[in-house]
């Protein structure tokens, strides 16, 4: 029989909070805790849930912290909810036994991971998301990382293993941590769902339905997705357009909308996972105007259940869509570029029918299905736990 590791999760953001990042925390921990392992996480109370719950294996526990909106953060937030975790497990006096710690981003997980370590021995692993590793996203991240710069590098320098999303994420944690540190990082991407996927289109229905996930943010661009909406209606295509999200320029993209007089957009704001899952189902395009994602999870949600997908070349994209097959690959702030990308998805592929390639999802799949990343997330628990342990004995 398999040894049943002992797993605590630390991540200031877990559904109903953040987004992909809480999102992807909640998919690993319900795979660990199915496949018998016991699973602990620490993350910020919002209102409405329970301080405590408890089922089978996984127990959640959320500390009271100044979070405000559960679309984001602040560095004073993330503080707050750091300072909150630590005093937690300072009261608690006997070992808690865990195997390993398993942080999401450096700043703020990485502060109690490291504590934990340094009271308990527990060894424990970070997960960067992308704006945690200097210089990524450096249009909006630039201060931040200048500022954190030296707790960020002694956090990853001190883990057990530090596990990024992308090669190219590696690339740059690679050389911010220094050659004789290399050996820790490690890349495990994101997972993508694997049920009610869909081959092809249908042109029955009388209208094409395209659709923005994200936050309401410089990074995701939801500007841009604005400008290609008049630029789409200009072509007379029949088409429904609809916008998830909640955000700082929420409030411009609607005045951008009522500006272009865009009759036929839904803009949603902030909705419950199920619903942006239920969204998909009717979904027929995905438009990703974004300036730069680490991995993005509604990039695999949309992959996943075979929405055609038209987005800037971020997030490992060029491995998860096939240009002109499932997908299409446009410049940054091109509502043009998009608008004729969407012509020719409806004129050349939904119009005739379109179905894709049979090995198409076969492929994702074995290379991004949640089942293998939970695989290489537990080798990777297993090595390190025992690699401790042994320490630990000839100490």
């Amino acid at each position: 029989m398999t040894q049943q590791l002992r797993i605590l999760i630390l991540n200031y953001e877990y559904p109903p909070l953040g987004g992909g990042a809480g999102i992807a925390t909640k998919h690993l921990a319900e795979h660990f805790a199915k496949s018998g392992h016991h699973v602990q996480i620490v993350t910020t109370w919002f209102d409405g849930y329970p301080e405590y719950s408890s089922e089978d294996n996984l127990t959640i526990i959320r500390l009271k912290s100044r979070r405000k909106v559960s679309y984001k953060s602040n560095p004073i937030e993330m503080t707050s909810w750091a300072r909150q975790a630590l005093n937690y497990f300072k009261n608690i006096d006997e070992h808690p036994h865990f195997d390993v710690c398993f942080a999401n981003f450096t700043l703020p997980g990485g502060i109690v991971a490291k504590q934990i370590k340094e009271k308990w021995d527990i060894p424990y692993i970070i997960l960067s998301h992308g704006h945690d590793i200097p210089w990524f996203a450096p249009h909006q991240m630039f201060p931040w990382h200048l500022l954190t710069y030296f707790w960020i590098r002694k956090i990853m320098r001190t883990s057990s293993k530090n596990i990024l999303l992308t090669q190219d994420l590696k690339k740059a944690a690679d050389k911010f941590i220094g050659k004789e540190f290399i050996h820790k990082n490690k890349v495990i991407p994101n997972g993508m769902l694997m049920d009610n996927y869909k081959s092809g289109f249908d042109n029955s229905n009388a209208e094409m339905n395209i659709l923005f996930v994200g936050r309401m943010v410089d990074q995701k661009d939801p500007l841009t997705f604005i400008r290609a909406c008049h630029e789409i209606n200009k072509l007379k295509i029949p088409v429904q357009f609809k916008m998830i999200g909640d955000g700082p320029l929420k409030a411009q993209v609607e005045k951008l909308a009522l500006r272009f007089n865009l009759p036929n957009i839904q803009i949603m704001g902030q909705v419950s996972h199920y619903e942006v899952l239920k969204s998909y189902e009717k979904a027929d395009i995905l438009i990703m105007p974004s300036r730069e994602e680490a991995m993005s999870l509604v990039l695999l949600e949309a992959v996943s259940r075979g929405i055609y997908v038209i987005s800037t070349l971020v997030s490992d994209i060029d491995k998860m869509v096939e240009d002109d097959v499932n997908g299409k690959i446009v410049d940054h702030n091109s509502p043009i570029q998009i608008s004729h990308a969407v012509a020719d998805f409806y004129y050349n592929k939904y119009l005739k029918n379109y179905q894709y390639p049979e090995d198409l999802i076969q492929k994702l799949f074995e290379r991004y299905s949640w089942d293998k990343v939970v695989e290489d997330y537990i080798d990777v628990f297993y090595k390190i736990s025992k690699k401790e342990k042994s320490i630990s004995i000839h100490k």
